[in-house]
């Protein structure tokens, strides 16, 4: 009965969404630019003053992606906004389990997790102290983790590219990476696998090609109760997987300028931090309902034959709400502070701002998304899936790009199978999906 009555919730929740979508079409004004409109350096001055779906366009674009349009070539392309929906079982995992989370606001830790978004209510989150708030909804993307299924493949052709802003592509690395939920499964079978009830995740990113970085990368035990991480890397020279330290999660991801820290915006335990603070909630434009990526040729994805060479296009950019969060980071950590624009419908790190530690901006770490059709058996809506990602690195002057070629969700794996074998096989040349090459390129 009360799964029920909070499924009706939901459901008043899906309502009142789409009302509130509806309404905002028609107030769109007679003067708002068209769907399709580009914004890019050249008319930046002209367009940022204009307005789509009624709020300006300048209001919408943060000052650091600003600073990409009218300095690094980014363009923009406008699309009318939709809403983010979530997998059938991610909302009744939410229904059934949420009400009995806790967080504690002296240790900063929660309590009675079983799986779906812990924190579902962003009233009650915006009601609450900033840094509270600041940690409820990183830990709806520390646990719920919507954009992934229980696994998630990103394999087939799953490039990371090395930029030179000044020169271009200085690099093609073929990779694989892995996520496997062990706590808070919700595709069928008992919500938590594996000996330990405190591992939440395992993850394995590496690199299988050129030949000389084959086996690079990290297999990571993530733990939900905050100790730091089992680390594990290939070492190429003895033909042995050695374990790391666990401050490797600070340190940069083979062959990447991008921080194992980076994945994903966040990739430590909310506790790790010593602050992380609610600052503002507003509407940005970022790109979430681009269509999918086909052939995964270059001249689809990445501007790459003009400077900066490292610009993601095809995604149409929409009006999106989202939280903007600050995290101070430890000591150790190469970066000062974080700034994160989460969206206020589904807990997904859109883009982050890097700053040193004296203050200057470092870099934007980004994920673009779009929707990803569920597979057989699965029913409902669609999950959201990682389109691109990638770092644009204005201190250094150089970038990343990583693109997933296919994604699989759900395949019928077991916690055996994700192992620091994966390492070894990838120094191999071995990779667990079926094509190993990307489209084309350069």
């Amino acid at each position: 009965m009360e799964l029920t009555a909070t499924r009706r919730w939901f459901a008043v929740l899906g309502y009142v969404a789409l009302y509130s979508f509806a309404m905002a079409s028609l107030s769109v004004r007679a003067n708002d630019l068209q769907e399709g409109a580009e914004i890019s350096a050249g008319n930046w001055e002209q367009m940022k003053s204009q307005t789509f779906e009624g709020k300006t366009i300048e209001s919408m674009v943060s000052d650091k992606i600003q600073m990409m349009v009218r300095e690094y070539g980014l363009k923009i392309t406008l699309k009318h906004s939709e809403p983010m929906t979530y997998g059938n079982a991610i909302m009744d995992a939410t229904a059934r389990y949420s009400g009995q989370v806790k967080y504690d606001p002296q240790t900063r830790k929660v309590s009675g997790y079983v799986a779906g978004i812990p924190f579902p209510d962003y009233k009650a989150i915006e009601a609450a102290p900033p840094e509270q708030a600041g940690d409820m909804l990183i830990y709806n993307w520390f646990y719920a983790g919507v954009a992934d299924g229980d696994y998630t493949g990103c394999y087939g052709p799953y490039a990371t590219l090395q930029i030179d802003p000044a020169k271009g592509i200085e690099r093609i690395q073929g990779a694989s990476a892995t996520v496997f939920r062990t706590m808070g499964r919700t595709s069928g079978g008992p919500t938590q696998v594996g000996d330990d009830p405190n591992v939440r995740k395992l993850q394995v990113i590496v690199f299988d090609s050129p030949y000389d970085i084959a086996g690079l990368g990290i297999y990571r035990v993530v733990y939900d109760d905050g100790r730091v991480d089992d680390l594990y890397a290939y070492v190429k020279s003895v033909r042995r997987v050695r374990r790391l330290s666990g401050g490797s999660w600070m340190d940069t991801l083979a062959g990447t300028d991008i921080l194992n820290d980076d994945t994903y915006s966040f990739t430590g335990h909310p506790i790790w931090y010593p602050r992380i603070e609610l600052k503002e909630k507003r509407w940005v434009l970022w790109p979430v309902h681009s269509q999918p990526i086909k052939t995964h040729d270059l001249d689809e994805v990445l501007d790459y034959k003009n400077p900066p060479y490292w610009n993601f296009i095809n995604n149409a950019w929409e009006p999106r709400q989202v939280y903007v969060i600050e995290v101070t980071t430890p000591d150790g950590h190469p970066y000062g502070k974080k700034i994160t624009y989460m969206d206020a419908e589904l807990p997904a790190a859109l883009w982050t701002e890097a700053y040193t530690r004296s203050g200057e901006f470092w870099r934007i770490i980004y994920s673009t998304y779009g929707p990803e059709p569920p597979k057989p058996g699965e029913g409902g809506p669609a999950l959201y899936q990682l389109y691109n990602f990638g770092a644009w690195d204005v201190r250094y002057a150089h970038g990343n790009y990583m693109d997933c070629g296919q994604w699989d969700s759900n395949l019928q794996l077991q916690v055996k199978d994700i192992s620091p074998r994966l390492l070894i096989d990838a120094a191999n040349g071995k990779r667990i999906g079926q094509k190993t090459q990307f489209g084309k390129g350069p």
